[in-house]
């Protein structure tokens, strides 16, 4: 009775210290989180384990990360397989459609992507952009004829049309001397000239009796603009002008006028002709209607297939400009030791009460064996 009460204590004493040591062992892997001093010494196995090597720690899980779990190949492998493309282009081909069913406005989506203002700094932009392809364009050419800077053709069609013009500029005239406004003007006219002429003047207009002077000069007028010697006088006259305007350097044009004012209005007329306001009020669903069957059934499908591979290829690049491994190290070191405690109990919690029943078991047995000695010599 005496043995078999001594084989049960010593079984249950050496489970009790089994199970107690494994425990303790486990625990010195996190605890203390820090140094324990008593005065000047320092008491041995403070910190424990993990907080002592918490540098090596995550030195080598960075390596380790970086080496053999998150590498180049693996990435480029998973990119490049059929079923994550396909996913892919599942994916593309709904945030798409989710897009063109969406009625925010262009200016909206912008915003929302923290764009402020699209329209104000597109009109801006363009403003600046104008003036600078204009200034541009201007130091170029300001050496340069008008003949050099002009296309040929373009000149020879303008000496085609100074028939037409000078045509048009002589029906003109003829219109204006034959209206009342073009008589009126005649009359002053002669009116001013006989004024100047004194007695003279009185003379004339005795000698014209109650024909008034503009009643005999207006059908001379007219007659004058009519006769096919006026107008090839003035085809001439405007060809001569021409061709002198041809050889005329485009600093002189501008010497002669300030381009400023012009140039602002120019901006102004195109700034107002493309409504830029109006497009990013428009919705996107709009804008993009005429394209979304093409887009959804062709685009998305062949972005994702020479997007994908293009990526892959860069992912060594990325990958060392990213330092994967100092990102890891960096990451465990700001893990509070409580915190990284907190993810391996999670993680092992099961397995490492298994190694504690298995120190319990194993004192228990060195327990039985020592029972079972000491009862049999003791």
């Amino acid at each position: 009775m005496n043995v078999l009460f001594l084989i049960i204590f010593m079984v249950t004493i050496g489970a009790v210290i089994g199970a107690v040591t494994n425990s303790i062992a486990i625990r010195m892997l996190f605890r203390p989180y820090r140094p324990i001093h008593i005065g000047k010494w320092k008491l041995p196995f403070t910190p424990g384990l993990i907080p002592k090597r918490r540098g090596e720690l995550a030195d080598q899980l960075g390596k380790m990360v970086a080496e053999y779990l998150l590498t180049p190949d693996s990435i480029e492998r998973k990119l490049s397989h059929p079923d994550f493309q396909k996913e892919a282009v599942l994916f593309l081909q709904q945030e798409a459609k989710q897009l063109l069913a969406a009625d925010k406005t262009i200016g909206e989506l912008l915003e929302a992507v923290h764009v402020e203002e699209p329209a104000q700094k597109t009109e801006q932009w363009l403003d600046q952009w104008i003036e600078r392809k204009y200034k541009s364009i201007k130091q170029s050419c300001m050496n340069q004829t008008v003949r050099e800077s002009l296309p040929a053709e373009w000149t020879e069609k303008m000496e085609k049309k100074i028939p037409q013009i000078s045509e048009y500029i002589l029906e003109k005239g003829i219109d204006y001397f034959s209206s009342w406004d073009g008589q009126q003007r005649i009359k002053k006219m002669t009116d001013d000239f006989l004024a100047n002429w004194g007695k003279l003047g009185s003379m004339l207009q005795m000698v014209l009796g109650n024909t008034s002077l503009e009643e005999k000069i207006q059908p001379e007028i007219i007659k004058f603009l009519r006769n096919p010697g006026t107008k090839e006088l003035l085809d001439t006259l405007l060809a001569d002008e021409w061709k002198k305007i041809l050889d005329w350097k485009w600093g002189y044009i501008f010497s002669q006028f300030s381009d400023e004012k012009a140039l602002a209005k120019g901006k102004a007329f195109m700034i107002r002709q493309l409504d830029i306001p109006s497009f990013f009020q428009r919705p996107v669903s709009e804008l993009l209607k005429p394209f979304e069957e093409r887009m959804i059934r062709d685009a998305i499908p062949a972005l994702v297939d020479k997007g994908i591979p293009f990526a892959a290829s860069r992912i060594p690049a990325v990958m060392e400009k990213l330092h994967i491994a100092d990102i890891v190290r960096q990451q465990v070191e700001s893990f509070s030791i409580e915190r990284l405690e907190e993810m391996v109990l999670e993680i092992s919690r099961r397995e490492l009460k298994m190694i504690t029943f298995l120190g319990g078991v194993l004192g228990g047995a060195i327990g039985l064996i020592q029972g079972i000695v000491v009862g049999l010599f003791g």
